[in-house]
């Protein structure tokens, strides 16, 4: 350890900065990283993290930040439906870049400031073309909700089950033996992609917009 002028020791200097410990749990994927599983990629002690993060948890949330920091949003000066549907667009492109960022949001304890900025930025412009502050912050919270367990769901289909197949095969033949539902469920466009995402945001929507135009 060194000595400052007033005779004071200093710890050594941070060989870390948030960034680098953010970048490798992003890189490592939100779902598997750790502070153990980020340090050694790191090449420090896990310990050595503490001093940037309280736990886990906080280095989740940060990341989440940084995540939506770097996505590219609607700014709120769109025409409503296309803010709206393009919040869907850019949450499910964040979600694809990635890996283990819609599971963390879903269990994450706490919103980073970027999220919050971001949601009222939106909510503002949905504001200034006639929304009530309400129903403005209803309709990004439905969009996001519906996006993210949408996304979460499509990536758990992939899944292996025990006996070889994948969790989408399983579901297909679960809801395919009640005659009525066979027809629907043959049709590969819900089990593929974004499943019904867009169907579901257009039907909220065209009830949003009889709602703001009673």
């Amino acid at each position: 350890m060194a000595a400052t002028k007033s005779g004071k020791k200093t710890g050594r200097p941070r060989s870390l900065h948030e960034p680098d410990i953010i970048n490798a749990a992003l890189e490592i994927g939100l779902s598997d990283a750790s502070m153990p599983t980020v340090a050694r990629r790191l090449g420090v002690t896990h310990s050595a993290l503490y001093r940037y993060y309280a736990d886990r948890n906080a280095l989740l949330v940060a990341s989440i930040g940084t995540a939506i920091e770097r996505t590219q949003w609607p700014d709120g000066s769109e025409c409503w439906r296309d803010t709206l549907t393009g919040l869907a667009d850019s949450m499910w492109h964040m979600f694809s870049e990635y890996p283990g960022l819609a599971e963390a949001m879903l269990t994450v304890q706490g919103t980073p400031p970027e999220g919050t900025a971001l949601v009222a930025r939106i909510v503002e412009g949905l504001h200034r073309q006639g929304f009530s502050v309400h129903d403005a912050m209803l309709a990004v919270d439905f969009v996001s909700d519906l996006t993210l367990t949408g996304f979460s769901t499509m990536a758990r289909l992939d899944q292996p089950t025990d006996d070889g197949a994948t969790t989408r095969e399983r579901f297909r033949a679960d809801w395919s033996r009640p005659e009525i539902l066979s027809e629907v469920v043959a049709d590969d466009s819900g089990w593929y992609g974004r499943g019904w995402l867009d169907e579901k945001i257009a039907v909220m929507l065209d009830g949003l917009e009889r709602r703001i135009t009673s």
